[in-house]
């Protein structure tokens, strides 16, 4: 049975703002998949990152292994765990997971590229990832709900979906 949810999508898609209060509103633990791989290396991402992005990745990993192995739990990836298909196949055993689509404008409009190890190239790099990225995330998700009329109405399609989808405890 599912029992946890999982967001994926591009930096500055909403995963985090997003996922912190869809798990308030369902009472769910909200974890953030960044902010649990610096507690477990005792680096932040960007240190991990000058290891190289495979380095990086091994955590990302020993992550998704760790985290499937909670429940009733909404988890907030990071950008690229679609990268690897082993991350996809470990959190897909038991998550529901929607990619949160939000148009590459908007993105490109919110995206506080200082704080993103990869996006330090700039809109250019932000422009290549979506690129890469996009077909990964639509067939990396159970769902893929749009971000592009309100933060409010977002929320309001994903708790539907979750309802209707996901075993709570």
């Amino acid at each position: 049975m599912k029992n946890k949810i999982v967001l994926i999508g591009m930096p500055g898609c909403g995963k985090s703002t997003i996922g912190k209060l869809i798990s308030k509103e369902l009472n769910l633990k909200f974890i953030d998949m960044d902010n649990y791989i610096e507690k477990m290396t005792a680096k932040t991402i960007p240190q991990l990152f000058e290891h190289g992005e495979d380095y990086f990745r091994d955590f990302e990993t020993l992550a998704c292994t760790e985290l499937s192995e909670r429940s009733n739990v909404l988890i907030s990836s990071g950008g690229g765990v679609i990268k690897r298909k082993e991350n996809i196949g470990i959190l897909k055993k038991e998550s529901y997971i929607i990619f949160i689509d939000r148009p590459l404008e908007e993105l490109l409009n919110d995206v506080d590229i200082s704080k993103r190890p990869l996006l330090k190239e700039g809109r250019e790099k932000l422009i290549k990832l979506y690129e890469e990225r996009y077909e990964l995330y639509k067939s990396s998700a159970d769902d893929i709900v749009k971000n592009d009329k309100g933060l409010r109405n977002t929320i309001d399609i994903m708790e539907k979906l979750i309802k209707f989808n996901l075993i709570i405890d």
